[in-house]
Order: C-alpha cells, then structure tokens, then sequence
C-alpha cells in the first residue's frame, strides 16, 4: 500500500514540478499585483479571517482592477492548496503545502489592505484592527519560517511543492487514509453489486 501511494505521489511530483508553476518572468517584474509575505506565525490568525475578508469583498458595489486581481487569485490559491484542509499546511514548515498557504494568506491580507484604503472602507478597517489586535496578543505570530519572506504575484498561482510529500509524515499518512477509505468503498460496493442483483425480481412478460 505504502510503495503504491509512493508511486502516486511521484507521479504527481512530476506533473507539477516544484517552482515551474510560480517562476516570475524573464522582465523579472509582477505579472499581477504584488503581494506582500507574511511571517509564519501570522499566517493561521489571518486565516481565520479569511471568509470575512471575502464576505466583504464581495459586498462591495463597486470594484477595481486590483480588488478584482486579488480577489480571484485568493479564491483560486485557496483552492489550489486544498482549501487549507492539508495537515500542517498554516503552521508546518516542512508541509508540501505551507507556501502555498502563506500565498493565499498574503493575498487575503492584501485583499483586505486594499479594501480597507478604498471609499467608505470602514468595515474593512475594523477588520484590520481586530486582526491586528488578535496579532498582537500572540507570542508567537514574529514567528518566521523559509516562506515568510517571499511576496506573492496575483498572476502567479502556487502550486503545493509535491517533492516533500514523501518524507512530511502527516501528508502522507493522510493520503495512505484517503487511499484506504478509497479502496474499502470500493471493494464494499463491488460486493454489495452481485448481491443486489441477485435480490431483483425478474420481470415477466405480458
């Protein structure tokens, strides 16, 4: 089962190789809006916030290039990176996913930055304050890792870096599980098939 879900994985590691899917381009400039980093132990407070960061982009009436640059890349980042239900991936700095988590978090408070300097911002503000406060209070969130001082470009979407998903444990006994679940829900319906058609009564005809 292990050197089947190995191979699985290298598989995937080949398909998306660790940095060709956010390398900037050869003019060296952004490609979309510049996204500030932000230090590891910021990045699992901010993540709280982040379906109120998106409620209040959505409400606003009108809109921007830029609110709308960083709107997409974070609903698109979140789901690259698994919707941030990875183990680890907000605060495990070996985690296949915690660069990308830091790039969806940076969009969300780029978002929210941008939000908060528009016309009648205000919501956004409050928001800023009580994040910051939430920050504050936390020893740890100075906290820095290999990913926090890398800033994000809104026309650049980070993939997780597969070539860690062999040797992180949580990752890995967490695809073994899926794979498991996989295969038990596969082999219980390929046994309840012949049962159900054993159970169903011919139809005789006229």
């Amino acid at each position: 089962m292990i050197r089947l879900l190995s191979g699985l994985l290298l598989v995937c590691a080949a398909l998306a190789p660790v940095r060709a899917h956010h390398v900037r381009p050869q003019s060296g400039g952004p490609v979309g809006v510049e996204i500030p980093a932000v230090s590891h132990g910021a990045t699992p407070i901010l993540a709280r916030y982040l379906p109120d960061i998106q409620k209040l982009a959505e409400r606003r009436a009108t809109t921007d290039p830029t609110l709308r640059r960083l709107q997409n890349f974070v609903s698109l980042q979140y789901f690259a990176c698994g919707r941030g239900l990875a183990p680890g991936s907000l605060t495990d700095e070996d985690s296949p996913f915690n660069e990308c988590a830091h790039a969806y978090v940076a969009g969300a408070r780029a978002l929210l930055d941008h939000l908060a300097a528009l016309p009648s911002g205000q919501d956004a503000q409050a928001l800023q304050a009580r994040i910051a406060e939430d920050i504050a209070r936390d020893p740890g969130a100075g906290a820095v890792c290999s990913n926090s001082a890398e800033t994000f470009d809104s026309g650049v979407v980070v993939w997780p870096d597969w070539s860690l998903a062999l040797t992180h444990r949580p990752t890995l006994l967490t695809f073994s599980g899926f794979l498991l679940f996989l295969l038990g829900a596969g082999g219980l319906l390929a046994g309840l098939r012949p049962r159900i058609f054993k159970t169903r009564t011919p139809v005789e005809g006229p």
